[in-house]
């Protein structure tokens, strides 16, 4: 099925059906997590401004992205759980849409070189999560080969709408509103990669966060994660 098989929606419609639909779900009893982002910069700090740039340059998607900004400026990014080597989340349109948005790890050389490449640089992870580096840092980890950032072929992106597009408008706000978690939350980038900050610090061993499904394993359907009933 096409992207047109979902009607059109002006902006401040597709606003009205956001708050409606998150009020019904907050009556249901559903503790939601929004992420809503106003002005030119969605994000304002180190790790979200450099998430937001890595968006910017994946041409591969070209103006796939364009409509997911105005997603989720009008606040239609309703909630966003993010798990090591994924994120799900609802994201409202003509109706509530499952997204997921998968994010394939690091193999242990790829994390192994990264690391590398890292020595003498990081001087702890606290830093490094503040976004204290310096420009020869920065340019290593946001390098668009090898580094922190995930390549256009490590994405894995599904949802519940028509939108037979590998990256639908829903998905697109999906990974937009990270980029504004990461303002608050800069740890979440190393969740979504499935490893942990201390990793890229020569001494640190590597490793996954415990207790957490590894990406590829079925967690259950998206339905059972938010436990409600989609339209």
């Amino acid at each position: 099925m096409c992207e047109n098989d979902e009607k059109p929606l002006k902006r401040e419609d597709l606003r009205k059906r956001a708050e409606a639909r998150a009020a019904e779900l907050a009556a249901e009893g559903m503790e939601l997590h929004p992420v809503t982002a106003s002005g030119r910069n969605l994000a304002k700090k180190f790790w979200g401004k450099e998430w937001m740039k890595s968006l910017g340059a994946c041409e591969v998607y070209g103006m796939r992205l364009a409509p997911g900004r105005t997603y989720l400026r009008y606040g239609c990014v309703l909630d966003v759980k993010a798990a090591p080597g994924r994120m799900d989340a609802l994201g409202m349109g003509e109706h509530l849409y499952e997204v997921r948005v998968e994010a394939e790890p690091p193999d242990e050389e790829a994390l192994a070189r990264l690391r590398g490449r890292c020595a003498g640089h990081v001087g702890s992870w606290i830093d490094l999560l503040k976004g204290n580096v310096s420009p020869e840092l920065m340019e290593i980890l946001c390098s668009p080969e090898g580094g922190l950032f995930p390549r256009p072929e490590e994405w894995r992106f599904s949802c519940s709408c028509p939108d037979w597009a590998d990256l639908c408008k829903h998905a697109a706000a999906v990974l937009y509103a990270f980029g504004v978690m990461l303002d608050e939350q800069p740890e979440l980038l190393f969740t979504l990669r499935g490893m942990e900050a201390s990793a890229l610090i020569p001494s640190a061993p590597v490793s996954s966060p415990e207790g957490e499904d590894s990406l590829g394993g079925d967690s259950g359907s998206l339905s059972d994660i938010f436990g409600i009933r989609l339209d």
